[in-house]
């Protein structure tokens, strides 16, 4: 089994642009912010880390992992403990392409995520207590190559999957014990190119990363933004025969990249326009009908990074803010925080010189941002790196 060793010689970069993470032997209290590097002692081992959840004494980090006999990315956990500090790994050998949003349940303490059994391609839902100890494993039978998913208000999970064999993506609503509770599918159009794409997003997600995510806008009511009808697009769903609504994307070429549902029943969402980027911190869509992506377009976000990843997340203190997330020309991972009335309230930006890949972002139980993704260790080996922002250090940040 690899080592992690945290880092502790820093470069001048760290030192200038972390000044939290100190030379000294003193590790940061508890509740304050922190900044970890995970390194490893394979050097050319890859690493491409999915999400992070807390749990009841530190936090989990799901990651894909090279494997040397698959193409497909393995899946590998990482427990830290509440001061970011690594203390044990899992490899789970038997699954393949790890798949978030994780989700903690608190009535067991289990963390839950999804993955794929590459001998029939058949979705998995996998749970894990504190200790990495597998509790739930529950293939969810004629449902192949999981792409997203997302905690529901009614205590299950929603899953966005692609169906080789039909052709069509598919929603579902899974129970905590892996079972098949509701969903439709959609077809994707006729034609392989649309399934290259995909299989393309597995194989090499980190070069253009395609943005599948589902979530629920109101009771019975869903989304999913992925491949319907030739081209990538934001559906909306009651799990019928036919969408509710649709904005449609242009082929891969322009659409959505991260969607939030708003109390008011507008949108907060960042989008894409071929390399140009944008974002809205409201905004209406129509969940009836059919509408384009392309007439939201305001204009470029020339900071940020063609084909990043994004996501947006809700921050409430005092006030309540949306968050975007998402990565720079300059390799930084650059955080919007917007208002209520979508005026821009502050950003923040994590990294200087090495380059920063931007994967997560998750609110802490203390009002802190858990910010997962990696950096460059001598400007050579790709490693993982979690960053938590206190809730004093937020503040700083907001205008």
């Amino acid at each position: 089994m690899k080592k992690y060793y945290h880092i502790v010689r820093i470069t001048s970069f760290f030192a200038l642009s972390l000044a939290l993470l100190s030379c000294t032997d003193d590790e940061p209290a508890l509740n304050e912010s922190f900044f970890k590097i995970y390194d490893d002692s394979n050097l050319d081992v890859s690493y491409r880390p999915i999400d992070v959840v807390e749990t009841v004494d530190g936090f989990i980090i799901l990651a894909g992992t090279e494997l040397s006999k698959s193409d497909f990315m393995g899946v590998k956990l990482i427990k830290i403990d509440e001061e970011g500090n690594y203390e044990f790994e899992s490899d789970l050998d038997d699954y393949v392409v790890p798949v978030g949003d994780m989700y903690l349940n608190d009535a067991d303490s289990n963390s839950y995520f999804f993955a794929m059994n590459p001998a029939n391609l058949e979705a998995v839902l996998i749970a894990v207590n504190p200790q990495l100890e597998i509790q739930v494993e529950s293939a969810i039978g004629n449902i192949n190559y999981p792409l997203s998913s997302a905690i529901l208000s009614n205590g299950n999970l929603l899953l966005q999957s692609y169906d080789p064999l039909t052709q069509e993506t598919e929603i579902s609503e899974i129970g905590l014990d892996g079972s098949l509770i509701a969903g439709n599918s959609y077809s994707i159009g006729p034609g392989d190119d649309v399934q290259e794409e995909i299989i393309n997003h597995y194989l090499n997600a980190s070069e253009r990363p395609l943005p599948f995510l589902c979530g629920e806008v109101s009771s019975g009511n869903y989304y999913f933004n992925g491949f319907y009808n030739y081209s990538f697009s934001l559906v909306f769903t009651d799990f019928t025969a036919t969408p509710t609504g649709v904005v449609q994307g242009q082929s891969s070429n322009a659409g959505l990249r991260a969607v939030m549902p708003l109390s008011d029943g507008n949108f907060a969402v960042a989008g894409f326009q071929f390399d140009a980027n944008y974002q809205l911190a409201s905004t209406t869509l129509s969940t009836n009908g059919t509408t384009s992506s392309v007439d939201l377009f305001p204009g470029n976000m020339a900071e940020i990074k063609p084909y990043t990843p994004a996501k947006i997340i809700n921050y409430s203190d005092a006030s309540s803010y949306s968050i975007f997330a998402s990565e720079t020309k300059s390799r930084q991972i650059l955080l919007n925080f917007y208002t209520e009335n979508g005026e821009i309230s502050g950003m923040h930006k994590i990294g200087y010189l090495n380059p920063f890949t931007f994967s997560s972002i998750k609110v802490g139980s203390d009002h802190s941002l858990l910010v997962l993704g990696t950096t460059f260790v001598a400007g050579r080996f790709e490693r993982i790196a979690l960053n938590k922002i206190s809730q004093t250090e937020l503040t700083g940040y907001l205008n």
